[in-house]
């Protein structure tokens, strides 16, 4: 089913003009994210912060410079690091407020602390630490889990599909997912596509016809709101909900989830999110 919304001045994404923050580490999926945040701060009308995270001073005192080597030392070569992702950021997006913060402390607990700072928390699959065969790293799986505002776990710099996706199950969390995806549409030009997956077994008989309560719910929200916003809702019934999303999110710019819906008790990250954030090829955005 195809709408079209009223649109209205694009919202700040949890908060008044608080920065987009993304993580930098010289790797190329931390290069990746930059780009993608650059982008997105720009069509926001935010500015954006580079920060790198700098362990070394908890495990020496011998930060540089090395004597006798000119520009060297751990201390310079941090230095150089978060200079490096500014400048990208600066090259990829002209007249954008760049900012870049150099901090000491390990990158999953200074990222979710600064998450509090900011609109937005945007990082790389994984970075220079991470293990080859690993999906999705560590830091990113725990920022998913720990954040306070949405994070994107970005694969793509940049994408060349036109819809934002947004998966949504009826659960408080799914209400702001909607929100989320809605800002981003409207921020970056692009329709909106909510899609609610029914979980049947195998070989029972499946119906997808008709309408669906969660879906009318989610798509009503936006009516008074947004003008110019086309929204498409689609019921899939499917043996494997985050499969499905998966499959459906192939199409898309990105994938907007609730950290957890209605099945999840008690967890800090659902598993339909935590399956999605490992087998997705795109974007996925998560919002808590």
């Amino acid at each position: 089913m195809n709408m079209t919304h009223s649109t209205s001045t694009p919202r700040v994404i949890e908060g008044l003009r608080k920065p987009v923050l993304v993580g930098y580490d010289g790797s190329d999926d931390s290069s990746a994210a930059v780009l993608w945040a650059a982008h997105h701060a720009a069509a926001a009308k935010l500015p954006l912060v580079v920060v790198h995270c700098w362990v070394w001073p908890y495990f020496t005192e011998k930060l540089g410079p090395v004597a006798g080597i000119e520009d060297s030392g751990l201390r310079r070569q941090a230095e150089k690091i978060v200079a490096e992702g500014h400048d990208l950021a600066v090259r990829s997006e002209a007249g954008l407020d760049v900012r870049e913060r150099l901090i000491v402390g390990f990158p999953a607990n200074t990222l979710t602390e600064l998450s509090a700072e900011a609109s937005l928390l945007v990082t790389g699959t994984r970075g220079l630490g991470g293990f080859a065969g690993l999906l999705v790293g560590s830091v990113s799986l725990h920022l998913a889990c720990s954040a306070s505002c949405p994070i994107v776990v970005v694969r793509e710099a940049e994408s060349a599909h036109e819809a934002v996706l947004v998966a949504v199950d009826g659960s408080p969390e799914s209400d702001r997912a909607v929100g989320v995806a809605v800002d981003f549409a409207v921020t970056l030009g692009k329709s909106l596509q909510l899609v609610h997956v029914q979980h049947h077994e195998r070989n029972a008989p499946a119906d997808a016809r008709g309408g669906n309560p969660i879906l009318e719910r989610a798509s009503s929200s936006l009516l008074s709101e947004h003008l110019g916003l086309t929204v498409t809702q689609d019921l899939i019934v499917a043996s494997s909900v985050p499969g499905a999303i998966v499959q459906r999110a192939q199409g898309a710019a990105c994938v907007v989830l609730g950290a957890k819906g209605r099945n999840t008790l008690g967890l800090r990250l659902g598993s339909t999110v935590h399956a999605v954030l490992h087998h997705a090829q795109g974007n996925v955005v998560v919002v808590r």
